[in-house]
């Protein structure tokens, strides 16, 4: 973590929010309306799935019709001591995708069948229109940092918050670029790729490939390692970027709950579908957000203690722990509360919720949270 940055990053109370929510509600109105329940950082979505932004860029290849949202938004957060971090979906952009098809991720055939992996040939693999090889796609990168600067020099934000820095899943991350490292690390591909069939293909049992790495085979633990090192490459260029540009920018991550679930098997699934490992995160960021979204995942509310407690502990103070809180799907507002109050008490250095368009339609949680988080 930035040491210079501790000693101002208090208790964070945090909200998520779409560009297009504020936008509908009126954004000066909305960072008010947050000031006044008691929010101390906005984590506003400048760059989502879609690839649109919502700022007058130079170099976007796609801009919403509203582009005026970030820099009402800067100006207005500025003005009521209100932290702004501007929000980027990494590893989703259709729209980049639409003009460069042959940038999307591969998956992993869906049946076992006479199939032989060429490299630079689909054959029998599929090729995804929605998440880029991020890994391999310098192209991309370039422009994803693009877009990062111009946004860090222009608005000078408190923070960068990076949001599906990951694989999907493990059936996909299978393409050239992959296979050749795996292949110069002595794995044998064929065997990997049988593996990979058996957990995701058609009737695949969505398992074994996570068995064998609790059993300590080679080339799953290669594999997965792999996956975790393309995902801590980008994010640390990301922080390197940032730093470089404006020292004082707060690097945060939204991450999949269970890279800090108490159960180790957890955590595994966390490292070979998505490449996440928490332990790398707190090294580079100075807020992690494990995603703590417990209705969604059919556990208790008491979860939300379990994933707080181990986040914690892995951060050893390298990182700050603000917990995600879920606020949509129908919940009861009284079982939001209950949540933010459970992730105060385990430790965490402050919670944000998903997200400000469920909070601001329903009377009731605005009601409920407002005397919470104030």
């Amino acid at each position: 973590m930035n040491k210079d940055l501790q000693g101002r990053l208090d208790y964070v109370r945090g909200i998520w929010a779409w560009s297009s929510s504020l936008s509908e509600y009126g954004t000066e109105k909305a960072i008010k309306d947050l000031k006044e329940m008691g929010f101390t950082d906005l984590f506003l979505l400048v760059k989502g799935t879609m690839g649109k932004v919502y700022w007058p860029s130079r170099i976007a290849l796609s801009t919403s019709k509203d582009n005026t949202v970030l820099p009402k938004a800067s100006e207005v957060c500025r003005k009521l001591n209100l932290r702004l971090h501007a929000w980027f979906i990494v590893s989703q952009d259709k729209t980049y995708l639409q003009l460069n098809p042959g940038a999307g991720m591969w998956g992993i055939p869906l049946e076992e069948q006479s199939y032989e992996y060429r490299l630079g040939e689909h054959t029998c693999f599929r090729i995804s229109s929605a998440v880029v090889d991020f890994a391999s796609d310098e192209n991309y990168k370039d422009y994803l940092f693009s877009l990062i600067k111009e946004i860090v020099t222009d608005y000078e934000p408190d923070g960068i918050h990076l949001d599906y820095i990951r694989y999907p899943n493990g059936a996909w991350g299978w393409g050239p670029f992959q296979i050749r490292r795996l292949h110069n690390l002595g794995v044998k591909i064929e065997l990997l790729l049988k593996k990979a069939i058996q957990t995701w293909g058609k009737n695949g049992d969505n398992q074994s490939i996570l068995n064998a790495l609790e059993c300590g085979d080679s080339g799953v633990t290669k594999w997965a390692n792999l996956r975790a090192k393309d995902v801590t490459d980008l994010t640390q260029a990301i922080t390197q970027l940032v730093r470089n540009v404006r020292p004082s920018t707060v690097l945060s991550a939204a991450l999949i709950p269970e890279g800090g679930d108490p159960n180790p098997s957890e955590r595994n699934f966390a490292l070979v579908h998505c490449g996440q490992r928490y332990q790398d995160f707190v090294e580079l960021c100075d807020l992690v957000l494990p995603m703590a979204y417990h209705q969604d995942f059919n556990k208790s509310v008491s979860w939300v203690e379990d994933i707080t407690r181990t986040t914690c502990k892995i951060a050893t103070g390298k990182s700050k722990v603000v917990i995600g809180i879920q606020a949509h799907n129908a919940i009861r507002a009284a079982e939001v509360v209950e949540a933010v109050k459970i992730a105060r008490k385990s430790g965490a250095d402050g919670v944000c919720i998903f997200a400000f368009h469920e909070i601001f339609k329903n009377k009731e949680m605005k009601l409920f949270l407002s005397k919470c988080i104030n």
